[in-house]
């Protein structure tokens, strides 16, 4: 059974449950910070490999109970939403390599829970990238009064991607897509090769006629999956209307994906801006 959330919401570790009533509201969130922001291991067939989380709270937060599990992941074709799954739902997860120890902490404020995970690769393992998430979830105290009426109880929650490379891993990526709609402009990328890639890349937009730019818009940091939809689309806001006004544009997009080289695109496109955008 899958679910989704939308993208880079468990990566800010908060998750909000709606208690329906009648009455008040309450609102209540803890606050905290963890490391590493990814898990990043290159192995070999048979090995082991351990590696530490740990989440620190802060001082001023309340006594908190923590549970860890491992997920699968992937996204969505427009990169609008993640969606998570149980280990080995997809076929290049290493989930179900994953150990974890402990499974649940109590945490006291200004205090660190750590955590050990452990990665036993397979004997047959096939080369190429393999990836999963490390989710930690704040548990509710079943005992804990409960606010009466409408109420937005905050629970923490955060999700850190595990990416396995086996080598040797296949890196092979390229654009299939440049379309401006309403305020954003957006770039489609294939991933052809075998591991995940980091989309970072820049859009230029150039007036007619001109040689200098006239906006630039970055998007940065985004993973390119090669499994199970290995097409996903990045974008970014465009600028004010002030600065980037209706009209025709040639719109060039360079991209970094990790390879020796750079990708690029050239479309010209015509942009309608909204009112007040």
């Amino acid at each position: 059974m899958w679910r989704s959330a939308p993208r880079r919401q468990r990566d800010v570790g908060v998750l909000a449950l709606l208690m329906l009533g009648a009455g008040a509201t309450q609102a209540h969130a803890i606050s905290f910070h963890f490391s590493p922001a990814n898990i990043n291991v290159q192995a070999r067939p048979g090995h082991v490999v351990n590696r530490t989380f740990t989440l620190t709270l802060a001082k001023d937060a309340t006594s908190t109970h923590f549970q860890a599990r491992v997920e699968d992941w992937w996204r969505s074709p427009d990169g609008s939403r993640t969606f998570y799954a149980a280990p080995g739902t997809i076929r290049r997860s290493c989930g179900l390599w994953c150990t974890i120890n402990p499974v649940e902490a109590a945490v006291q404020p200004g205090e660190t829970m750590t955590l050990r995970l452990s990665l036993r690769v397979p004997d047959d393992v096939q080369p190429g990238g393999y990836w999963a998430a490390l989710t930690v979830d704040e548990v509710l105290d079943p005992l804990a009064p409960r606010p009466s009426g409408v109420a937005v109880v905050f629970k923490a929650s955060v999700s850190v991607g595990i990416l396995v490379e086996i080598p040797p891993a296949t890196r092979s990526a390229r654009i299939t897509g440049v379309r401006v709609t309403g305020d954003s402009v957006a770039v489609t990328m294939c991933n052809e090769g075998n591991i995940p890639l980091r989309v970072n890349g820049t859009f230029e937009f150039y007036a007619p006629g001109q040689e200098k730019t006239a906006a630039t818009v970055q998007i940065g940091g985004e993973p390119l999956l090669p499994e199970p939809l290995g097409t996903c689309e990045f974008s970014g806001a465009l600028p004010s209307s002030n600065q980037l006004p209706s009209g025709h544009y040639k719109v060039r997009v360079i991209v970094d994906v990790g390879l020796d080289h750079l990708l690029g695109a050239e479309k010209e496109l015509e942009i309608v801006r909204s009112e007040g955008s």
